[in-house]
This record gives structure tokens, C-alpha cells and sequence, in this order.
């Protein structure tokens, strides 16, 4: 095969964008039988370039990223469908995959809550082997999808079903760990947001432990209900905040906490979040997991300015104990491995 010798930028980008375009528009031959000499060919080429380091906000560098990491070019074409990098990376899907890329990389990754089933396209930019999402509220033959990056609902334009018969190293299932459907265990078990809503979180996380071998990868991504916009409702951030707003006002600078206990059952802060305690929430995945990192991220500073003496005052009237550190830590990404 033909390797590029050294280029600067524009003759590289040049050669990036032919084999790009060779491949999105033969693509689909390698679905039915083995990839032709010139597609695994444009796939070698394209592996051998770097990737540049924002290949996660850019649909051309993450079609170069996912020949680049693919454990096997072959698969990866068989997998390899254009118009999903192009809405992945546009929806935000490749953001996260691309944050823990070194426990996904020629993996087997289980996505817990993966809501409907954007991120399995990510996962496969970044490397992974093969991704298996569930979710028990998947609408598997609807194209709705939750665009990230403008945090509203848009049209994805395929189903969960049909990128499920389509790429054979996706399984998308309208399910969740509890329910005991899966007989296999994962080189990596990823929950995105999702351990936040988890209402039954002891039992959650205990279910995941069948689901693990002995090097098995556990990442846990953390929304603090107690940080300013752990209500998750707008506003997310200080600068959106409209202080006339009457939703607002409900939950800005940390009222949602005192609002939490006297809502109705049917509010989402007793219906879909726990309200668990950072300290609390260490604990019960200790219970179950050995934890090899535990790395808490303040909120935005515009929003931990905003936390006054009067403020701590107001919120430790509904929960006495509260720390500073925990009005003011926004997320908390873990890392653990399955007990001995």
C-alpha cells in the first residue's frame, strides 16, 4: 500500500479529502462482502495521519480520527457510515468518548443510560471495538436525538433500530442493567449523567458488577444536584441567567435546593433525581467498586461567584450540614475497577 511521504498542511489536507471522498461514496460495498482494494486503501492512508487534537468538533478530522484509532480497518469500514460521524460530531457526541478515550481505545464499551443511542458512533471514533448502548426509555424507531451542543431536540435522521441493523459493532437496546438481559461482560462500562438518576443508585451500580471481568473499566460521570445548575433546568450557567424569568427565579443561585423537599412526588427532583450527596454518593460506589480516580470539577466561575455567606445561610436552613465544596463542585468524573 501507498504511504504519504512528507507533506505540508494544504497537500495533506488535499490527500485527506480524496480519500474521504472515496470512501463516503463507496462506503455501503463493504456491508455486503469484503471492502475493495481501493477502499481498504484510502482507510490505510487515512490511518496513518494524526489526528488533530479538536477532532472531536470537526466532522472531517473525525472521519480521519476514526480510521486513525479503529482496532481493525476492515471492521471499521463494514462499520463506517458518513452522515452519522457528521451528525455525532455536530450533535456533540464525540466530546465524551474523545474525554475517556484511554479506557476506550480498541475496547468493548458498555454504555448505561445512553438515552437514544447517539453516542455509539462517538465511541467507535474514538476507537472503541464495539459499543452496546442501553437505556430503558429508548424509542428505538424514533429519530429524535438531544443535540448537545445547543441543548435541544432535533432530528437525527435514522432510528436506534436501523443503526443497529446497520452497523454490526453497535447494539442499541431498550433496556437497562437491572433488568439481567445481557449474559457477556465489558472491557468498559461507561455512565454519562446518568448516575445523578439513578432512583434505586445502590441497586443500579451493584447490577453492574455482573457485567465486569477482572480488568473491567468503570467511568462515572457525575452531575452534582447541589451545584448552581445541578436542578438541571435552565438556566446552566450564570450569563443565561434572567432574573425576571419566573422559572428562573424557582431555581437560580442555588433555590433548588431549598424547593426540593416541598415539591409534588411527580416533580422531577423527586421523580427522575436522586439528590444524592457527593460524599454519600463515594460511598455507595466504594461499596461495590474500588475507585482509582475520583476528580471533581468546579461549577463555571461566574456561577461559584455568586455563592454569597447569605446564600450558604439560605441553603443550610433546608440542609444544615452542606459544605462549600459541595454547593460549588459542578461534576465528578470517576474511575473505578471491580472489587477483588
Amino acid at each position: 500500500m501507498r504511504k504519504r511521504g512528507r507533506k505540508n498542511r494544504a497537500e495533506l489536507d488535499i490527500d485527506i479529502a480524496a480519500d474521504i471522498a472515496v470512501i463516503d461514496a463507496r462506503y455501503a460495498e463493504s456491508r455486503d462482502g469484503e471492502p475493495s482494494d481501493e477502499l481498504v486503501e484510502a482507510a490505510f492512508r487515512l490511518s496513518l495521519v494524526e489526528p488533530r487534537k479538536n477532532w472531536a468538533n470537526d466532522a472531517t478530522l473525525a472521519k480521519v480520527a476514526y480510521f486513525h484509532f479503529a482496532p481493525d480497518l476492515e471492521d471499521a469500514l463494514r462499520n463506517y457510515d458518513p452522515h452519522l460521524v457528521e451528525i455525532s460530531e455536530r450533535f456533540g457526541y464525540i466530546s465524551w468518548p474523545r474525554r475517556i478515550q484511554e479506557h476506550v481505545r480498541g475496547r468493548k464499551v458498555l454504555d448505561v443510560g445512553c438515552g437514544f443511542g447517539g453516542f455509539g458512533v462517538g465511541f467507535l471514533v474514538a476507537g472503541a471495538a464495539s459499543y452496546v448502548g442501553l437505556d430503558p426509555s429508548m424509542d428505538l424507531d424514533s429519530t429524535a436525538a438531544k443535540d448537545k451542543r445547543r441543548r435541544v431536540w432535533d432530528d437525527m435522521g435514522i432510528t436506534p433500530r436501523q443503526i443497529t441493523e446497520t452497523l454490526p459493532a453497535i447494539r442499541l437496546l431498550q433496556s437497562s442493567a437491572e433488568d439481567g438481559g445481557l449474559d457477556e461482560t465489558f472491557d468498559t462500562i461507561a455512565l454519562h449523567n446518568v448516575t445523578e438518576h439513578l432512583m434505586d443508585l445502590e441497586g443500579s451500580l451493584a447490577s453492574l458488577t455482573k457485567l465486569c471481568h477482572p480488568e473491567t473499566v468503570v467511568v462515572l460521570h457525575h452531575h452534582n444536584f447541589y451545584s448552581w445548575n445541578g436542578h438541571h433546568l435552565p438556566p446552566v450557567h450564570a450569563e443565561q441567567l434572567d432574573v425576571d424569568n419566573e422559572r428562573h427565579q424557582q431555581v437560580y443561585d442555588w433555590r433548588h435546593i431549598n424547593a426540593a423537599p416541598d415539591v409534588p412526588e411527580t416533580h422531577m427532583f423527586k421523580r427522575s433525581l436522586n439528590r444524592v450527596r457527593l460524599d454519600d454518593f463515594r460511598a455507595v460506589v466504594e461499596r461495590h467498586f474500588d475507585v482509582v480516580e475520583w476528580e471533581e470539577t468546579p461549577s463555571k466561575d461566574s456561577s461559584v461567584a455568586r455563592l454569597t455567606p447569605e446564600i450558604v445561610a439560605r441553603v443550610r436552613a433546608t440542609v444544615p450540614d452542606i459544605t462549600e465544596r459541595e454547593l460549588t463542585i459542578n461534576t465528578v468524573l470517576v474511575v473505578a475497577r471491580p472489587q477483588a
